[in-house]
């Protein structure tokens, strides 16, 4: 656990040296979670067709006008 004296020093400590303990951390972090994730299990899904009465036609251009895109 870390004490509060801990975090102290941390906060007086130059910045380049609080930039490198960000970087352990992060190291160790990204260290830990390649070791503990595992592949999800990939699920099947069934595709439902239905029928909207008529067809249907998209124009990007005005679908996305709105959006700005």
């Amino acid at each position: 656990m870390i004490n509060l004296k801990t975090v102290q020093q941390i906060e007086k400590a130059p910045i380049e040296e609080r930039l490198e303990i960000i970087e352990l951390l992060l190291r160790s972090l990204k260290k830990d979670m390649a070791t503990r994730t595992r592949p999800t299990p990939q699920k099947r899904f069934r595709i439902r067709q239905f029928d909207l009465g008529q067809e249907v036609h998209v124009d990007r251009e005005e679908l996305y006008a709105d959006r700005g895109l």
